[in-house]
């Protein structure tokens, strides 16, 4: 199985999960991620489940090589990453390519940081769990409780289509951005306060305590003023994360994750859970404080806590989603469009879906579509222009389609639709009806330098063409428009980009053009960054067979083939289906 090769291991570099629950009775302590906020975060990021086992690394130097395709995200301690040469941001998850060496530095701020990556680490729990507990050698990559060592290789799947999360800094963990001279941990008082005197309690609240050199992940030794309990020592008990014991030397030690499961010094109380993190992120000679907060409280604020939905807070980066989308949506370069998108400015696929979402709500909204072919019309574009129908009412606009014959018979008594006729003009009646807020085009032919239309192989179909280019060209809103070969409408945009291609080009321009391997796709693309924008998944119910099913009982034809079957532009209908629901993934909403 491939995976992540280590090549430098750092200073400490643990598998941690959640952690190994219900094994006290044994002995077996949980273990588990020290910075529990920073590990959750690098799990939502990758859209994996909290368990999932991620990389707990200690102050940094850790080198991994990828030898799949896939993504990680890095939270926790302030540290530069790289991929390949490149500084990226923490907080974020970034697209990983077979052969690039990820490199982490060492910490400017903080102690611990967690490396996830979609799907996890795959290994063999034991005792239920991959958390690595060296002290009693359990856990991780082999089972063992062994820190990562150069030339171990973390096995993992490939993941080729990723939303592009990202956490703001604004819901970024306080201790981590705002570094404090003092960090203060809320402690809750036990039932063996009563073994310290009112004068030892004041002294232990007043005081500043430094972190001494004797801290890891089974506790923190502190160094400051003695605390001195009035009993020795206690009968061996069950011990909590975030017990404060209390030794002989009165210097107190908060115990962590890898701490034994019982023990017979006195407990001042437990530092506060959500406190815990912060702690887990200092370092030797870094000072705290304790203040004491009622058990009442702390419920409050865990329940407070559980009921935020930590995966509401993360959001999509919108402009790397739509480069993604757009370089998805030309990848098999079908007829070339992989140059002409090169064309294009960045981001087109989010500029198209923000004026959608702007402009659905303001009135009519022009869908054009319609590609003659055998004396009938194609798949391509109808499929597409029903997408963005139901999208668009869904976002409480008011659509219309608008085409010629016999496309209009097809979806006339279904659809809000409006015809066009052949060697007529009638763009000044539609806009006068419509005032429409907005106008797409997708999959028109669009007028070539001398007027007419041509199809892909250079055959004159102006007889067969209705005039929408004047619709696009009049309308007083902006314009949108969709092809995948360029002889469509808005392909005067790049009339450069397009002498390479073996066509008779479009001149006919837009406010916004899309390409596409095929022009449907395009329309998926625009719903799935639609969706993002609304955080409403409008391509969750699409069925691509029934749409298809539907045009082709009303004579539709392949355009590649020219034959009446559910398929676009030769590719069967599963493969606009699979398209929608790598878009979904791609999103975030994938079920």
């Amino acid at each position: 199985m491939n995976g992540f090769k280590v090549k430098q291991s750092g200073v400490l570099s643990l598998i941690q999960d959640s952690g190994r629950f219900g094994q006290h009775h044994i002995g077996l302590t949980v273990g588990g991620p020290m910075d529990r906020e920073s590990f959750q975060w690098a799990n939502f990021l990758c859209n994996n489940p909290e368990n999932t086992p991620t990389i707990e690394i200690t102050l940094g130097g850790l080198v991994l090589t990828a030898d799949v395709d896939s993504y990680l995200a890095v939270t926790g301690a302030k540290v530069d990453i790289k991929i390949n040469s490149r500084l990226v941001n923490a907080w974020t998850l970034h697209k990983i390519k077979s052969g690039d060496q990820i490199t982490l530095g060492f910490f400017a701020v903080g102690t611990r940081c967690y490396l996830a990556v979609p799907g996890g680490f795959k290994m063999t729990p034991v005792f239920n769990s991959n958390s690595t507990v060296c002290r009693e050698s359990i856990g991780g990559l082999n089972g063992h409780g062994c820190a990562l060592a150069s030339g171990d290789l973390l096995p993992c799947d490939n993941y080729y289509h990723m939303p592009a999360f990202y956490l703001p800094v604004s819901a970024q963990p306080l201790h981590l951005k705002n570094l404090q001279p003092v960090t203060t941990l809320r402690v809750i008082l036990g039932y063996q306060e009563a073994y310290f005197s009112h004068q030892q309690k004041q002294l232990f609240f007043r005081a500043i305590y430094e972190v001494s050199e004797l801290n890891d992940r089974m506790g923190y030794r502190l160094t400051g003023p003695a605390i001195a309990p009035s009993i020795d020592g206690i009968l061996s008990e069950g011990i909590c994360l975030g017990a404060i014991q209390v030794p002989a030397n009165g210097q107190p030690i908060v115990l962590l994750n890898d701490r034994q499961t019982i023990g017979g010094y006195p407990k001042l109380g437990s530092v506060f859970s959500l406190d815990i993190s912060k702690l887990a992120q200092l370092s030797a000679t870094e000072k705290v404080r304790f203040e004491p907060i009622s058990i009442e409280d702390a419920h409050n604020l865990l329940h407070l806590k559980n009921m935020q939905n930590l995966r509401s807070q993360r959001q999509i980066n919108h402009n790397k989603l739509s480069e993604d989308i757009e370089n998805f949506l030309v990848s098999r370069n079908l007829r070339g469009m992989q140059a002409v998108s090169a064309c294009l400015e960045k981001g087109s696929y989010l500029r198209a879906a923000r004026l959608i979402h702007q402009c659905a709500a303001l009135g009519t909204v022009l869908i054009g579509t319609g590609f003659p072919v055998n004396g009938s019309f194609e798949t391509d574009g109808p499929v597409g222009a029903i997408a963005l129908y139901g999208a668009i009412e869904k976002l409480g606009g008011h659509p219309v389609i608008v085409c010629e014959q016999p496309l209009f018979d097809a979806l006339d008594g279904h659809f809000n639709a409006h015809e066009i006729l052949f060697d007529d003009d009638t763009s000044a009646e539609v806009i006068s009806i419509y005032n429409p807020s907005l106008t797409i085009s997708i999959e028109r032919p669009g007028q070539t330098d001398n007027g007419c239309y041509y199809n892909m192989r250079g055959v004159d179909i102006s007889s067969k063409c209705a005039d929408f280019d004047s619709i696009m060209r009049k309308s007083n809103c902006p314009t949108i428009a969709i092809g995948d070969g360029g002889n469509e409408i808005g392909m005067g945009n790049i009339t450069n980009a397009l002498k390479d291609l073996d066509i008779r080009a479009s001149t006919t321009t837009c406010d916004e053009l899309l390409v596409a391997d095929i022009s449907n796709w395009a329309a998926h693309g625009i719903i799935a960054l639609l969706s993002v924008l609304t955080a409403k998944d409008l391509l969750k119910n699409w069925d691509n067979n029934a749409v298809l099913q539907f045009l082709s009982n009303n004579g539709s034809v392949d355009g590649v083939t020219g034959e009446n079957t559910l398929s676009e532009d030769g590719l069967a209908s599963s493969e606009s289906q699979l398209l929608v629901q790598t878009l979904r993934q791609m999103t975030g909403h994938e079920d």
